[in-house]
């Protein structure tokens, strides 16, 4: 990202460009490398990621800037989308929501875990087609031939900004359900937040409060909250210029 230096008159401003929007200041763009600007897909996405380089400042990087970053990930995917989806795709046989706690845990705690998860993979039955094997402990399964191949139509299916908002929240809660129905819109990131962090939640609840465990539940909480952002905005075909 080209950095703007002076902190005096910094004003982001968003310009039509290649079929979509850049956002700039001074003579300086939010770029993927030098002098390649970054293309952003709507124009409201680009007065979003205008706002948080104002609100972050002049020398903000990439880095710091959630929604600049997976838009510079969706336009970076186009020449290796093959191996997002994958990744992706590898979440199958490990996913939360298929790892329901074994019969020595206390029975509250599978209670929670089935009234969050098994909604979810209800939803990706009906919507999906896809019928995911459920365990019992940590031992681990594979899930059918089946299975993975419908969870691979629903990925490459998806656009690149979809894909990379999924990326970031099945990334953010171990799950690519969970993901995919954020992606879909079956639940929003508080239904999902709360889904993922139900055993953390239920041993602090027996064990007490974790600071570390707190600060690292509350950066998921915003690694989803940017998803769901992210894929709202990237979603606005009326504003393309």
């Amino acid at each position: 990202m080209e950095k703007a230096k002076d902190s005096a008159n910094f004003e982001p401003f968003v310009t039509p460009s290649h079929g979509g929007f850049t956002v700039g200041a001074g003579k300086r763009r939010i770029s993927t490398s030098p002098g390649v600007p970054l293309v952003l897909v709507t124009r409201a996405l680009a007065d979003a990621v205008c706002e948080e380089w104002r609100a972050v400042g002049p020398q903000a990087r990439l880095n710091d800037l959630p929604l600049a970053r997976m838009a510079a990930a969706a336009t970076e995917s186009g020449s290796n989308r093959t191996h997002v989806e994958n990744s992706l795709l590898s979440y199958a046989d490990t996913d939360l929501v298929c790892y329901w706690s074994s019969d020595a845990e206390p029975a509250t705690l599978r209670a929670r875990q089935a009234a969050a998860w098994q909604p979810m993979l209800d939803w990706a039955r009906t919507a999906l087609g896809v019928e995911l094997q459920v365990a019992s402990g940590i031992v681990p399964i594979s899930q059918s031939a089946a299975a993975k191949e419908k969870l691979r139509t629903a990925i490459c299916s998806l656009s690149l900004s979809d894909l990379i908002g999924l990326r970031v929240a099945s990334a953010a809660v171990g799950s690519l359900v969970i993901g995919l129905g954020i992606v879909h819109g079956a639940w929003g990131a508080e239904q999902a937040h709360t889904a993922a962090t139900v055993d953390e939640r239920f041993q602090m609840e027996r064990w007490g409060v974790d600071s570390e465990a707190e600060e690292a539940i509350e950066a998921r909480r915003k690694d989803l909250e940017a998803a769901v952002r992210f894929l709202q905005l990237s979603r606005a075909p009326e504003q393309r210029p």
